[in-house]
């Protein structure tokens, strides 16, 4: 068993939970993003989508279903739906071509994300400052 102990001088603690937390409020705020460019893209009505192109709404429960939660820590999170055919849509199945919508999703969002968490990181390097990003 190996055992680690690590003593901080006063006051690294406090600055160490306050990196954290700017980086926490980064990493939500990118998932709520993810999360809600993919209810746009899911939000289209008219019709059945053609392969490739994002689902439409029927019955609204894919989009009202996708989610943005933090994991453990605060430092990851994850998009999605519980919808079983969340999955089969983003995906396709043997009997029916992909209509992807959480990879578009997040390609649309991609530059965005990166540049909230940049400005979170630089902000915690500097060890303190707001992450807000106003995008």
């Amino acid at each position: 068993m190996i055992r680690l102990r690590v003593t901080a001088k006063r006051g690294t603690r406090h600055r160490l939970s306050v990196r954290q937390e700017i980086l926490a409020r980064a990493v939500i705020e990118s998932a709520e993003d993810l999360r809600d460019t993919a209810r746009e893209l899911v939000g289209e009505t008219g019709g059945a989508s053609r392969p490739g192109e994002p689902p439409r709404v029927d019955t609204g429960r894919l989009r009202d279903s996708i989610f943005a939660r933090a994991r453990a820590g605060g430092l990851s999170a994850e998009v999605g739906t519980d919808l079983d055919y969340g999955a089969q849509l983003e995906f396709g199945t043997q009997r029916m071509a992909a209509r992807p919508w959480l990879h578009p999703a997040f390609a649309a969002s991609k530059a965005r994300i990166r540049a909230r968490l940049m400005k979170a990181a630089r902000a915690a390097l500097r060890g303190g400052g707001s992450s807000r990003s106003h995008s």
